[in-house]
Formats: structure tokens, sequence, C-alpha cells
């Protein structure tokens, strides 16, 4: 069977040439390894050169972000199944095989694969891999039909029948970098009668090792949950991660309310209920980590707080958007509800000509 990979990557740098290199040793070979990269983010001629695979680079000339990437590769691949796969991620050799085998014996559409750290002398990154709110999911094998329910699916490791991507309705407005794109995706697929089966075949990822830039992206994850929110309402894990969002904040605004009010201690009580789930968590995984995962439980809550800081920064701008709006309108002209308040561009970028190995 024919696997294209497609590899949606922010520049041509050595993390890509680490993933070439591991898809080098695949036991089944892929037929092709397609790029998609903003133009002039490196030199593709020579990543051209230095690898054995059939790869070929597809430069764009604005970013159309991750999903429409994916697709746009996708769909100039000559292949009927296609693997996706990050820059900053590396594949053991039975990757490929291993997620051909689980399609073929599911008979399903999509296999949504795990994520694994490998760089895991940094403390940080060990956090990220052990975080109760982790971005890399663990699956066991579980078929999922018409929702989501609250499994996290990634398009860091997934493979998709081609033709289910022939499909305006399972492609998602852009998310930019904002978080959330990938399960929107995954819900679209889903509610388009497509089953995804989540596998334990995992690939490797290099987690950041900085606390400053794990907490922007997380950031940027809670930017990107209302969208998620007004796009699939009716998705489980888009209404679940909302709940608990806004929940932690409620909780924190009525501990600060009691202190205010002179309640010290019920404030307190209340504002380490977050805490105290948490540690329940991480305590009941000491032989994964050892006494390291006592200081998990408050990074954990350092990163739930960045994240809905972000959902709040967007819910706001959603606010002042309608509000404009409803100025510039005036109050006798009633709003369409089915008008979108953050219009998103739709459209996948041309590219500049790929650039294969025998054209340079």
């Amino acid at each position: 069977m024919r696997v294209s990979v497609v590899v949606a990557a922010a520049r041509l740098d050595a993390s890509l040439r680490r993933l070439l290199k591991s898809l080098e040793s695949q036991t089944l070979k892929p037929w092709e390894v397609l790029v998609l990269a903003p133009a002039g983010k490196g030199d593709a001629a020579a990543l051209v050169r230095e690898t054995s695979l059939n790869v070929k680079v597809i430069e764009l000339r604005r970013d159309p972000g991750p999903i429409r990437a994916r697709i746009f590769g996708a769909l100039a691949a000559s292949s009927p199944l296609i693997a996706f796969i990050d820059s900053d991620c590396v594949a053991p050799p039975d990757w490929l095989r291993s997620l051909v085998s689980d399609v073929e014996r599911a008979g399903v559409d999509v296999v949504a694969g795990s994520v694994e750290g490998v760089n895991l002398d940094s403390f940080i990154s060990r956090l990220q891999e052990r975080s109760l709110i982790s971005p890399n999911p663990k699956h066991g094998y579980k078929l999922l039909k018409g929702d989501l329910g609250l499994s996290l699916v990634v398009t860091a490791n997934m493979l998709v029948r081609r033709e289910a991507l022939i499909d305006d309705e399972v492609i998602p407005p852009s998310y930019g970098r904002f978080g959330f794109e990938d399960l929107d995706f995954a819900y679209r697929l889903l509610r388009r009668g497509h089953r995804i089966l989540c596998s334990p075949t995992r690939v490797g990822h290099f987690n950041r090792e900085s606390l400053t830039r794990v907490l922007k992206r997380y950031y940027e994850y809670g930017r990107g949950l209302p969208l998620f929110r007004r796009r699939a309402g009716g998705c489980t894990y888009s209404r679940a991660i909302t709940a608990l969002s806004y929940s932690l904040i409620a909780v924190l605004a009525a501990a600060a309310t009691l202190a205010l009010l002179g309640y010290a201690w019920p404030a307190l009580a209340l504002a380490s209920l977050p805490l105290a789930a948490l540690y329940a968590y991480h305590l009941s995984r000491l032989g994964e980590g050892g006494y390291e995962r006592l200081a998990y439980p408050l990074l954990d809550l350092l990163l739930a707080l960045t994240a809905v800081a972000g959902a709040l920064h967007s819910e706001l701008e959603f606010l002042l958007r309608a509000c404009r709006r409803t100025s510039e309108e005036g109050w006798s002209y009633p709003q369409d509800p089915t008008r979108p308040i953050l219009q998103v561009a739709s459209t996948i970028p041309r590219s500049s000509r790929p650039m294969s190995r025998g054209h340079e």
C-alpha cells in the first residue's frame, strides 16, 4: 500500500532534516514526502539533495494554518493513504507499517496515533509529558464514531485516507497559531461519518525546554478554545474543556471575593480545591517520575491559568467585535445570528512550484 507523508514545517531546518532521517529508516518506505513551508525559510534544493527519499518541497506564499497546509499537501500527493507528522517529531522504524496495519485491520478512514516526548533529560520537557493537561496524547485502541468524547486527537501523528480529505466540510477555518484546530478537524471528520481509530502507535516529539515557551504555547492553546466552542458547539470535548476552564476562574474569583470580605480561611479552602485535585492525580502516579511529581501540581495550575487567560482574551475580543458591530449597524437593525463574528480566510494559498528530487 502506497503512503505519502505530509509535513507542515515553519522552516527548512535541522529539526526537519532529523525527521527525514527517521523516515529513511522506515520498514515501509514512504512513496513520497511532501514538505509544506513558507517561502524563503530555508534552502529547498539542498534539503532535496541531502535525502534518499522522494521529497517535494511546496513553498507557500502565505501561512494558511497547520491543517490547511497539511490538506493542501495531501491533495498534491499521489497516494491513497496520507500520513501526517510534525517537523519536530521523529518516527520509529515501524511507524508507517503500524499505522497502515491499524487502518486496514479496523477498516477505518483515520488512525490517530500517540505522541511521546523524547528529550526527557529536561525537567520542563518531563513536565509536559506527565502533566494532567499534557498536549501529547497516549492512546490505547479506541474507536471514535460521531463524537470525540474526551479523546485528544492530534495531527502530529495521523493516517488518513486521501478520499476523506476531498470534502470542503472537513476543512476548518484557520485558527492561525492558536490551539484546538486539530480537534476541530477531527470532529468534522467524525460528523461527516468517518470513524477514527485511536492507536498506541507512537512518534517521538521534542518538547519545549523553556518554561517561557511552554507558557506562551499554552496561552495560544487557550486563545483557540472560544473558536472551537463556537465552531464545534455539539462536541463533548469542547463542552467539557469549556466547563472546566471557566469553573476554575469561577472558583478562584469566589475565593478572592471571600478574602476581600474578610473570610480568609474559607477563601483559602476554596482556592486550594483545584490544587488538591492536581495533587491527588500526581500523588497516585509517584511511580512514574518519583518525588519530582510533587512540583507538578503547582506548574499544572500555572499552565491551566495561562490557557484560561488566553481563552478570556479571545472571549473579550469577540465581545468587543460584537459591540462595535452593533454600534455601527444601529439598534434598529438586528444582527444576523448566523453571521460569524470573526472572519477568517478560508482559501488555501497559491504555492510556488514544488521542488522535488530531480528538479532544481
